[in-house]
């Protein structure tokens, strides 16, 4: 599944462009909401909600990176003491239920975005829809869903050890 992995490797790289772009945006927003305010003497009246909104979008991003990398936090207290064998079977074990729960969370976002009840909210202060806007969440449970499925296709063929439960992680 080189394919998958390949896959997976550049959404990353697209992933990582994206939180730079959501990043400028967020701080030039802000940054334009107090220059107008304490110049101007009127704020932009939006630049809240949008910020909040790129915000919001920058933690989905930035969670399907880091589960690309492999970088969340875990526990493992129970697994570092597991034989070798045994611990590789444990992160199988997990991965397929992060991929069951990315799956169901991919189909449950996505029929609640394209649900009446949604298409009738709106942006408070631009009269937006927000349905657009909340996208984000099966896009992100999609792209975070190819990511632990290449790290699954590899454990499984073997091209790639897993090491989810392993103590060689940053210690606080």
């Amino acid at each position: 599944m080189i394919w998958l992995s390949t896959l997976s490797h550049l959404l990353a790289r697209a992933e990582r462009w994206a939180s730079r772009v959501l990043v400028v945006a967020f701080v030039a927003l802000i940054v334009a909401n107090v220059g107008m305010r304490y110049v101007i003497g009127q704020p932009i009246f939006f630049a809240e909600e949008i910020a909040a909104i790129l915000l919001v979008w920058l933690a989905f991003v930035a969670t399907s990176i880091t589960i690309h990398d492999r970088a969340q936090i875990g526990v493992t207290l129970l697994t570092e003491h597991l034989p070798v064998g045994i611990r590789r079977i444990v992160d199988l074990i997990v991965l397929a239920l992060v991929a069951a729960i990315l799956a169901t969370l991919l189909w449950t976002s996505a029929t609640w975005v394209v649900s009446p009840a949604v298409a009738f909210e709106q942006i408070i202060t631009l009269g937006w829809a927000k349905s657009p806007f909340y996208w984000i969440v099966p896009v992100f449970s999609a792209f975070a869903l190819i990511h632990v499925l290449a790290d699954l296709a590899e454990a499984v063929t073997g091209h790639q050890p897993i090491e989810l439960a392993t103590d060689k992680g940053m210690e606080i």
